[in-house]
């Protein structure tokens, strides 16, 4: 009974710490120096292998894949200038993933989250401030700003802007279909791939990493029980599975970011005992 009580007041606890005002807040997690060079690099991957599917069939989006490769590269280089002077340092460093401690793959895994929640709103047409926003802002914000960006649209993208993906995505279109379209439409069926990606990529490392993890009960003055935890896995796969369909059925950018931040971060919280900044 002691156990029990003590964790409905730990989950108050965390649901407080996790919401401002009734609305769902983003959060951000202390890194370490392996979460964020494995985050770059995975994010790395994922361009390069965008840009090389394109190589051939659609230089203009194959392009931008590969101008972001470039700049995930130089930030790599930044970090550790002999990384990239082994041109196989992408599989070399993945060899390297498994062994990692479970937070620094949780750390990678709520990074992975928040950057396809990124790439999503640029998706929508929302401008590099307000997406970034989308990181930073609470859910009733979001709602709002989304709102404003819809009215203010004139550029004939409708909705969320996803009428124009969808017609992108035709397989029967050719090439030479894609290059007559604006720079805006080409960058925003970009960005909806990346994003696509990215949640894709979440799958994978909770599939492979994380679902199975072996959760003790925690110490310090708030334990969490094993059986919290548990349970937060089984969740956490669960939001992890509604993001990936969420931007696969194009879902209202609010709808990508309360997964995001109400469902993928607090579990990721709860099972691998992240620490939050402060605001």
């Amino acid at each position: 009974m002691r156990v029990i009580i003590l964790a409905f007041f730990l989950l108050i606890g965390i649901m407080l710490i996790f919401s401002n005002n009734n609305n769902l807040s983003a959060h951000n997690f202390y890194q370490n120096d392996d979460s964020v060079l494995f985050t770059l690099i995975k994010q790395f991957e994922i361009e390069k292998n965008l840009a090389a599917v394109y190589l051939y069939t659609n230089k203009s989006v194959g392009s931008i894949h590969s101008e972001r490769a470039d700049v995930l590269l130089g930030q790599l280089a930044s970090i550790n200038s002999d990384l990239i002077k082994n041109s196989n340092f992408v599989n070399k460093y993945n060899s390297i993933f498994p062994d990692l401690d479970l937070t620094t793959k949780a750390l990678v895994a709520a990074n992975i989250a928040d950057a396809s929640l990124l790439e999503y709103g640029l998706s929508t047409g929302l401008d590099s401030k307000k997406a970034a926003g989308l990181l930073n802002m609470s859910i009733g914000m979001i709602m709002k700003m989304n709102e404003s960006s819809n009215m203010n649209m004139t550029d004939g993208i409708s909705g969320h802007g996803f009428d124009k993906i969808n017609s992108l995505f035709d397989s029967n279109q050719s090439s030479s279909h894609f290059l007559n379209q604006s720079d805006k439409d080409v960058k925003i069926l970009a960005n909806y791939e990346t994003s696509s990606k990215r949640a894709e990529l979440l799958r994978i490392l909770f599939t492979n990493y994380l679902q199975n993890a072996n959760l003790e009960n925690s110490s310090g003055l708030m334990p969490i029980p094993a059986d919290m935890k548990i349970n937060a896995i089984r969740e956490l796969g669960q939001g992890i599975e509604n993001l990936v369909l969420a931007v696969k059925r194009n879902a209202p950018v609010e709808e990508v970011y309360s997964i995001v931040h109400g469902q993928i971060h607090p579990n990721l919280f709860i099972a691998f005992g992240l620490k939050l900044k402060s605001e």
